[in-house]
């Protein structure tokens, strides 16, 4: 069974799955193949069955009343109007915690394939995707204990080459996989670990900027052929859909009032399971950029560290990413 490759036409519709939570892949469509994941229906059709591991994203929010927003929640801060209907972006990996309850042996690794795509077309050339694997080492060797969300900080723009992800039309698609594993044979030959004053740094990325479908497919299927035996899944993705300005968001919307459109604005974003989206939205989350993890409203940052049996994000497998996005206009540079 693939890891790392989905359908190019598959889909996880998360904003119309957040206010239908029975439709396992909202309006995806009839090409869907999650993963192979297939039961039959009493009628005889294939259909795909909730997968618990897809990922879902959520904005991190001040309101003191909800403190994190849904994609369909979210109201875009950047226009896209005018002469500026593109956006550029870079994200930073804030943290990635792995739950509390999950033992962690010295030679447990976990391998990270973050892709962000264009939704549409620009000027007629292929989407562009931007690419970066990953290597993440769970244990922390010089600690002697599972490494610690905030080892994980790190930004994907020296792996693209310093250049932003744009994304015309403030449209795109993001998906994300992390698996977990021992260490293979070939993880130091990949993934170096380089060793800075600061100490030993536990994330290595590795970028392809401004590469079509085609080379997406490939790289996950190269990805795939490094497994001799299946991972264990943290989180398994088919892309969502984003609308990152106002205007994005009433194209995706194909000018429909009562259509639901999934929306990020700049800021912090959690990246969890399907399964765990009940539990963080009621737990009202706090982020505490210093140590990388989240707490409940209300709940200290020493009493997260200390008290972990009464944090509920202690016991989640998540990730927190920081997005910087900008307006601007493209043109013809997609690159």
């Amino acid at each position: 069974m693939s890891i790392f490759s989905v359908k190019e036409q598959s889909f996880f519709d998360q904003a119309n799955w957040e206010v239908n939570p029975e439709d396992p892949l909202g309006r995806a469509g009839d090409e869907v193949d999650f993963h192979n994941h297939l039961e039959h229906s009493p009628t005889g059709k294939q259909e795909p069955e909730r997968n618990p591991d897809q990922f879902i994203l959520l904005q991190l929010d001040d309101d003191a009343q909800k403190r994190v927003l849904r994609t369909s929640e979210v109201n875009p801060l950047l226009s896209g109007q005018g002469n500026k209907p593109d956006v550029t972006m870079a994200i930073d990996i804030e943290g990635f915690k792995v739950a509390d309850s999950d033992e962690i042996h010295p030679d447990t690794k976990a391998t990270l394939q973050l892709s962000v795509g264009q939704e549409k077309n620009m000027t007629g050339l292929d989407k562009l995707f931007y690419c970066v694997n990953g290597g993440l080492d769970l244990f922390n060797e010089w600690k002697r204990k599972k490494a610690d969300s905030n080892d994980f900080k790190k930004s994907t723009s020296e792996a693209l080459g310093n250049r932003p992800i744009s994304l015309p039309m403030g449209m795109g698609q993001i998906s994300l996989k992390v698996v977990r594993h021992r260490e293979p044979l070939w993880w130091q030959k990949i993934f170096s670990f380089a060793k800075t004053d600061k100490g030993r740094e536990l994330v290595s990325l590795v970028g392809f900027p401004g590469i079509n479908q085609t080379a997406v497919h490939v790289l996950g299927n190269m990805m795939d052929n490094l497994f001799t035996r299946q991972p264990e899944i943290l989180f398994q993705s088919l892309p969502i859909r984003v609308a990152l300005s106002q205007a994005a968001k009433e194209e995706m919307a194909g000018g429909l009032s009562s259509a639901y459109v999934s929306c990020l604005n700049p800021g912090y974003w959690i990246m969890a399971r399907q399964s765990d989206y009940e539990a963080i939205m009621s737990a009202k989350p706090v982020y505490y950029n210093g140590y990388g993890i989240l707490a409940p409203d209300g709940m200290s940052e020493t009493d997260a560290l200390r008290d972990a049996g009464n944090n509920p994000f202690s016991k989640l497998t998540y990730a927190v990413i920081r997005a910087r996005i900008k307006e601007v206009d493209l043109g013809q540079n997609i690159i």
